[in-house]
């Protein structure tokens, strides 16, 4: 298993197409070591049903094999599933066990103040790059905007931002109260944008035309963030597991067992994206899966941030670097390094 999941960690879209050639879900059985097995969900459809599923709830206590967001919680859209226990939205007072709905606290028609903030800080952070020769993106860009977006969602001074993307990565007491729901959500949405941001910047800065096309006309921003979180999706998997008998397209899950839903697989589903593996902006159909824990804030980011960034004279990738996407639970690259011209 560690040798796979180095393989995966490396490229699994080898992966995903074993998958999307079953007709269903796939069950895993347990290991001599411990675990009752697991379904594996990859074909769009299939994601839609589970994601659609109340009988499937997210798996908290799930340690080997975490959920979109440190094992703690399935953070989804609006209008799909709903807590367990819950009737009605999650109103972020305590914790929530199971599914927590998104709410529509922060949009990506955000109070002005939000995308304020957020427009500010990528100006401060461009221009302190604009002067340099070089670069990496990835610390000096695409750590601290999500942090900014998050702390002015949250209604957080400005001078707390390095506290609150110490918290995102490494967890610990919050630098402001929190409900437990609302805190696990907000920590998966600064790294999940963190390692989207970073995908997309990779991916503009490898196509020259995409990347002059968005120069011109800021607002293919929404489009490029979309087919990013379909392409390269910074939360690959969640783990939920079923409370009840339900029944999936091609198979049923018993109660109590788990079910693997691939948000990268369902993205590069052939059945709903035509030549999946090209990253296109301009692709129609549907909108793909959710796999950004809280999708406004994450556009948000990228709308208001991301323009004094590819306004940067000389902004290219450095001589013989080419960005890599890694990881299995949260993936993204690492290094993103750049040349400037300052």
């Amino acid at each position: 298993m560690a040798s796979l999941a180095v393989r995966v960690a490396r490229d699994p879209v080898p992966y995903y197409r074993l998958l999307h050639r079953e007709p269903g879900p796939v069950r895993v059985p347990g290991t001599a070591g411990g675990g009752d097995g697991i379904w594996l969900v990859g074909r769009d459809a299939d994601v839609r049903a589970a994601l659609a599923e109340p009988g499937l709830v997210a798996d908290a206590a799930t340690g080997d094999v975490p959920g979109l967001v440190d094992g703690a919680g399935l953070l989804v859209g609006e209008g799909v599933g709903r807590a367990e226990g819950e009737t009605g939205r999650a109103t972020g007072a305590g914790h929530v066990p199971g599914r927590v709905l998104a709410s529509a606290d922060v949009r990506a028609d955000a109070p002005p103040h939000v995308a304020g903030v957020v427009a500010r800080a990528g100006h401060v952070l461009a221009g302190r790059l604009g002067s340099r020769a070089s670069a990496d993106l990835v610390p000096e860009f695409c750590d601290w905007l999500p942090a900014v977006a998050l702390g002015a969602a949250l209604g957080l001074p400005y001078r707390r931002t390095e506290a609150l993307r110490r918290w995102c990565r490494a967890g610990g007491p919050a630098p402001l109260p929190l409900p437990d729901a609302l805190a696990v959500r907000a920590r998966g949405a600064e790294r999940a944008t963190a390692y989207a941001l970073a995908s997309l910047l990779g991916t503009l800065l490898t196509r020259p035309a995409h990347l002059a096309a968005v120069r011109d006309e800021p607002a293919l921003i929404d489009a490029v963030w979309a087919e990013t979180l379909r392409h390269d999706p910074p939360a690959p998997y969640l783990v939920l597991r079923a409370r009840e008998r339900v029944r999936l397209p091609g198979g049923a899950v018993a109660a109590g067992e788990r079910v693997l839903c691939l948000l990268g697989a369902a993205g590069r589903d052939p059945a709903g994206y035509p030549d999946p593996g090209r990253w296109d902006p301009y692709r129609a159909g549907p909108a793909p899966v959710p796999a950004h824990p809280w999708p406004d804030l994450g556009l948000l980011t990228v709308r208001y941030g991301l323009p004094p960034l590819l306004g940067v004279r000389g902004l290219a990738l450095a001589p013989g670097f080419a960005p890599r996407a890694v990881g299995v639970r949260v993936r993204g690259p690492r290094r993103l390094l750049v040349r400037l011209g300052g």
